[in-house]
């Protein structure tokens, strides 16, 4: 896992001038790490627009990352599969990448939503997807599940 992530920390004049609203959401692609992986990250911003606790939930999220990342690994080695056991050395190199951080207004269940995911030699060419449907509470991961195909469950 790369602990070199380097995020810039956003405030709410730079989400309105560099992030595209969609919906009721800002989006932007945020790019990290040394090979330029990027993740889609989505601000629900609701009918009263960006709030600063949005702003400040995403810059401590970044803050803690690491920690976040390495108990989203942690709990999805404990998920493989008999198959993935057999493969668990070659899994365990592969790096886990974020692929959706979603932050959002007033949602009684969780403020942040990270799906990760792992992508893996099955069978020859084939490429299996493991992904991790992560969400956080006040700093705090609340629910890990494993999700079969993340590109079409990636938010709830």
């Amino acid at each position: 896992m790369n602990k070199n992530h380097k995020f810039e920390t956003l405030t709410t004049e730079k989400i309105k001038r560099n992030f595209k609203l969609i919906n009721s959401s800002y989006f932007s692609e945020i790019i990290y790490g040394e090979n330029r992986t990027f993740f889609d990250l989505y601000l629900n911003v609701g009918t009263k627009g960006i709030l600063e606790n949005q702003t400040k939930t995403y810059n401590e999220l970044i803050e803690n990352l690491n920690e976040y990342l390495t108990k989203i690994s942690e709990y999805l080695k404990s998920t493989y599969t008999n198959s993935e056991k057999k493969k668990a050395a070659e899994l365990n190199k592969i790096k886990l990448n974020i692929s959706v951080v979603q932050i959002s207004d007033k949602n009684k269940d969780f403020d942040t939503v990270i799906v990760c995911e792992k992508e893996y030699k099955y069978f020859g060419i084939l490429k299996k997807n493991i992904g991790i449907r992560t969400e956080i509470k006040n700093g705090r991961i609340t629910t890990m599940e494993r999700k079969a195909d993340t590109l079409k469950e990636n938010l709830k």
